[in-house]
């Protein structure tokens, strides 16, 4: 999936306070989430209130949660983000 502020823009919008996971992947580089990080940030998306982003940032940190629920199934799976 390829985005540009959208997934970026929702620890702005939520509060970084509460998306500390997603807070601290570097847009600019390479990241890996797996295991127990996969699980917070998970815990921290279904804890937020998703409503008050705008349509493109919601369909991303969706996405984005729908994945980390997959993972959370199948724990050789993992969440990868490449930055520019």
């Amino acid at each position: 999936m390829v985005v540009d502020d959208e997934l970026w823009a929702a620890p702005e919008a939520l509060g970084q306070h509460r998306l500390p996971t997603l807070a601290d992947v570097d847009p600019y580089g390479e990241t890996l989430l797996r295991g127990d990080a996969v699980d917070r940030v998970v815990r921290e998306l279904e804890g937020s209130d998703l409503a008050r982003l705008r349509s493109a940032e919601s369909q991303a940190v969706s996405t984005l949660l729908a994945w980390g629920l997959r993972c959370r199934v199948d724990r050789d799976l993992h969440l990868a983000f490449s930055g520019d």
